[in-house]
Order: C-alpha cells, then structure tokens, then sequence
C-alpha cells in the first residue's frame, strides 16, 4: 500500500462482557427497537487522532467535514503545524493529496477493501464517524438483550456484524465485526456522548483491528477525539485542489 493510501486508511480503521442472554425479539417486536442515529445535512469538527500497530506511532490534528451520502472531507495537520494530507471522499471514489511528498493517489473502495480486508464503503466510513449505525438493518437481523444494551446482530456476506446499542439512550456504543472463518476483526467503540443542540453524538472514537497475516498476529489501533463539532450550523465548503506539478503515487 503507498504512503497516501496508508495514511487515509489510519484514518478508516475503523469489549462488553457479554452477560447471558435474556430474551430475543419476534420480528414484530423487533419494529419497535428504533437506534437513535444522528439526523443531519452537514457536519464539521476538529479533532486528535492516535495511531499505532505495534511498529509506529504518530498523532495529528484532522478537520472533518460532511455533507450527508455525499462527501466527507479531511485535512490532516502534521504536528509542526502544517497540512500534510488533504482527503476528499465521495460515495465512489477516494483523492488524496500528499503535499509532505507533492504526490497525488486515486482509489475506489474496492481497492479499500482488498487491503483491509474488511467490508467498507461510504456508508460505512459516514456512520463510523457521527456513531450510526454502520450496516442498514434487515429483516434476518437479530436483536437480543444484554444487561443494559441491545444486541443487535447482523450478517453481511462472510462478515458478522454485532452492535451494542445502549437501552436507554438507543445509541450505538460498539461495533465488532469479524470475518469468517479468519475471524480477523474490527472492534468500534464509542464513548463520550455529548448534546450538540437536541443531537446526541459520540466525542470519542477507539478503533482496534485485528488480523493474521503470513502466520504473525497484527493489532492497530487508532482513537479519534472530537474537540469542537458542529452539525447544520451553516453550509460549509470542500476545497480540493491537485497541484500541477504533483504526481500521482502508483
């Protein structure tokens, strides 16, 4: 994977004990179970990444911006204060700009997904970072109670989808993913929930994957901190430029 594309997929990756099962929902019931997803048009907020897999570490300052099922946009400040990525996601198509290298990459989440190896598209990467739900709910889904959470357990081709949705304010608080039969994983988990006006939305992100490759045992993690958010406070701008003189990284 080149440096640019490394970089942004930092940015993508992205327990409850679990108690004995109490009951499980008919379908029925199942209609009335209703997660509190943040509702929005745009979106914007400041905040601090921490990365590392065991080999590198690095921290910086990322911008996201949001327009709902359309573009997500990223600006990752380096720690001597400069911008060295800038990112521009849409619902096909992934640019990045390298300006530390003065190169350029273009991808599809396609590509995204062979290399880590998990299932992710715009939908995905949009509800990771406001804290939705990040697979749309299906009639074969499962819901179960555990303690104070609903289970909310789904399948998505050879993955498996568990969400812990807390009972009394419907959002979710993780996200376990894991692939069949490696059972190589990506755990989500949520914490610091705060009002933004009458919307509730997670401040802290902990991404932690898990995988097996060539025999070795390779953990990442990677924490997100919203520090100043907004949501359809007023419309904002995605500017994307690529350099004329920088090229593009095979």
């Amino acid at each position: 994977m080149n440096r640019s594309a490394l970089l942004i997929s930092f940015l993508f990756i992205f327990l409850i004990s679990c108690k004995k099962e109490i009951f499980q929902f008919n379908f029925s019931e199942k209609k009335k179970f209703n997660i509190n997803d943040l509702d929005f048009e745009n979106f914007q907020a400041k905040s601090r990444i921490d990365y590392d897999d065991g080999f590198q570490n690095f921290n910086a300052n990322v911008n996201v911006r949001i327009k709902k099922d359309s573009v997500i946009w990223l600006s990752v400040t380096a720690s001597i204060g400069i911008e060295a990525i800038r990112a521009i996601i849409r619902t096909d198509s992934i640019f990045v700009i390298d300006r530390i290298n003065k190169e350029y990459n273009a991808f599809g989440f396609d590509s995204l997904q062979r290399k880590l190896n998990i299932p992710i598209d715009y939908n995905m990467l949009q509800s990771a970072l406001v804290g939705n739900l990040i697979n749309n709910r299906e009639k074969e889904d499962r819901v179960l109670r555990e303690g104070g959470f609903f289970l909310l357990k789904q399948n998505s081709g050879h993955f498996l989808i568990d969400n812990f949705v807390n009972s009394r304010t419907m959002k979710v608080e993780k996200v376990l993913i894991r692939e069949q039969p490696s059972m190589n994983s990506l755990e989500i988990n949520y914490d610091d929930f705060q009002f933004i006006g009458n919307k509730l939305l997670p401040h802290e992100h902990a991404f932690n994957i898990s995988y097996t490759k060539n025999n070795y045992n390779t953990k990442t993690e990677l924490s997100i901190g919203f520090n100043k958010v907004s949501v359809d406070d007023k419309k904002i701008k995605f500017p994307f430029n690529i350099p004329n003189k920088y090229v593009t990284h095979e």
